[in-house]
């Protein structure tokens, strides 16, 4: 018999898990998250941060913290290229530096983002996510591992082991979370089949290590500074271009090189040969070997079981989609979770994760795969844009922003994007998409419309919207009207024309922020056709 029930258990506390158990704890689900490992990850793995996560953690009122957690790494250095570190005239050395195309405009005139500053590495962010999970009301315990479960009549009956006291426990749970990694035992024990070329290239190294590089690098700060001096090439990131870095030494198809041949002390002497100083003190942290690879499962959801993040879709780190992607999952599904739990919407509605996050999966494996063949192409945005079209090589901005959701959830899709290129061209207000970004004045404060969303249904009236704010008065919708002399103020009258409707019309967004609906006038304004929309959505 199960000792314990809990509504959401998740295996795996790597930065996708605890993102899905920080958004359930926001609404108001307790769940609980094992972690085999001890601890979270001493490895920096992803450190950037796209547009969208920047919005959820902003949502979750973090932004600010992680962004701070971050600054030390953050730097415009982009990709220095030498023989080795030390003795080259750094001032004079080949770097290749992000191509500006106004990407920070961009982003700013369809998000509240406004700091360009968008790197955390993942040893930073997850501390702070499981701070502010626990915070919320979240069972989190590291050390613990699934090892078997089985779906019931009314829930999930899952085994874990605690590795401290080799004990085993049953645990009931209404729903599980895979957010267990590439490997996913939990996608593996469902018999979930991937699609896609697997591993890519050869073994990759990941040396973490400490070393006081301050004097060295000091004005000639770098993002990653590939090294080619022969024997000791690799790949050097910086973590705060002061002590902290990673080194990353290949084993490429044909070199005759395996993990194998790299024990710590031989990772030792390749570090101080790439940088070139043989008597530098540096303190070996960790040594991982890892495989990057692309394939995507071919279900999401088996049951009252749903895959997020790595368990779902695995790509190369080329373009820093990854956890990106993982914790997009993990917004997507936390609400509806919630609201099947709460009896506010039926079972149908979690049809719609993998529906909605199956696709853009799959898309963003691709993009992934496209930087990788074309590393160019994503350090120069502005004059490859014609190379980048013909290979349906998406702008990073509409790779996070721009997911177009076609399912249940959503009334009347686009079944595809206008655009690879051009976000404001997406994010039009039509169904499926993000809400477009307004500033707009709500009690003297200025703020964004997608700052309204996160916990229920938003109403957003354009200035003569009047009949469908009071439509939304009978039912569980938050309404808003936007104009000059509205709930919102737009001075400007911008909003209509954002959203894609008339004067008199609406949208009505999910608590992701995406456009459930789009009501272009007032024609069938009423609560009883509001309430059919809503039941559509949930039901």
């Amino acid at each position: 018999m199960p000792e314990e029930r809990v509504p959401v258990l998740i295996s795996g506390g790597g930065g996708t898990g605890l993102a899905a158990a920080l958004f359930l704890a926001r609404q108001g689900v307790k769940p609980l998250l094992v972690e085999k490992h001890e601890r979270t990850s001493i490895y920096p793995r992803a450190t950037g941060l796209a547009p969208r996560t920047r919005e959820l953690l902003r949502e979750a009122g973090l932004d600010e913290a992680v962004l701070a957690a971050g600054s030390l790494m953050a730097s415009n250095g982009g990709k220095l290229v030498v023989e080795q570190l030390a003795g080259t005239d750094l001032a004079k050395a080949h770097r290749v530096s992000p191509v500006a195309d106004d990407s920070m405009d961009i982003v700013g005139s369809v998000s509240p983002i406004t700091s360009t500053n968008g790197i955390c590495p993942q040893d930073r962010l997850e501390p702070i996510l499981l701070a502010e999970a626990r915070e919320l009301g979240a069972d989190i315990r590291f050390g613990t591992e699934v090892v078997d479960l089985a779906e019931t009549d009314d829930g999930v009956t899952v085994t874990v082991l605690d590795h401290e006291t080799g004990q085993r426990s049953v645990i009931a749970a209404d729903h599980v979370i895979a957010a267990d990694g590439a490997a996913s035992p939990i996608r593996e024990r469902l018999g979930i089949s991937s699609t896609g070329p697997g591993p890519l290239g050869g073994p990759m190294i990941t040396v973490l290590f400490r070393a006081d590089l301050t004097d060295l690098v000091r004005g000639h700060e770098f993002v990653v500074c590939e090294i080619r001096k022969p024997d000791a090439e690799g790949l050097l990131l910086a973590i705060n271009n002061t002590d902290r870095w990673v080194f990353y030494i290949s084993c490429p198809p044909g070199s005759g090189r395996t993990p194998a041949d790299f024990p710590p002390q031989r990772c030792l002497e390749v570090v101080r040969e790439a940088i070139g100083l043989p008597d530098l003190d540096v303190e070996l942290l960790a040594v991982m070997p890892w495989q990057a690879a692309a394939s995507v499962a071919d279900e999401m959801r088996r049951g009252r079981v749903f895959l997020i993040g790595d368990a779902a879709h695995v790509m190369p780190p080329s373009g820093a989609y990854g956890l990106n992607t993982g914790i997009a999952d993990a917004h997507n599904l936390a609400w509806k979770l919630a609201m099947v739990s709460r009896g506010e919407a039926g079972p149908a509605l979690l049809d719609s994760y993998e529906r909605e996050r199956l696709p853009v999966g799959r898309f963003t494996v691709e993009q992934a795969m496209l930087v990788q063949r074309n590393p160019r192409l994503h350090w120069d945005l502005k004059s490859s844009l014609a190379e980048r079209e013909q290979l349906g090589m998406a702008h990073p901005v509409v790779v996070s922003l721009c997911q177009q959701y076609v399912s249940g959830a959503v009334d009347g899709p686009r079944a595809e994007l206008p655009s690879l290129s051009d976000p404001a061209l997406n994010l039009d207000g039509h169904p499926g998409t993000r809400a477009p970004h307004l500033r707009v004045l709500r009690d003297g404060v200025s703020v964004s419309t997608v700052d309204l969303f996160g916990t229920g249904f938003v109403l957003l009236c354009g200035p003569g919207g009047h009949r469908w704010q009071a439509a939304a008065e009978e039912l569980p919708v938050t309404a808003y009207r936007l104009a000059a002399d509205g709930d919102l103020v737009d001075a400007e009258q911008r909003w209509a024309a954002l959203a894609g409707i008339k004067p008199e019309g609406a949208l009505l967004v999910r608590p992701d922020g995406f456009v459930a609906w789009r009501g272009v006038d007032d024609t069938e304004a009423s609560a009883a056709h509001l309430g059919r929309v809503l039941r559509g959505v949930l039901y």
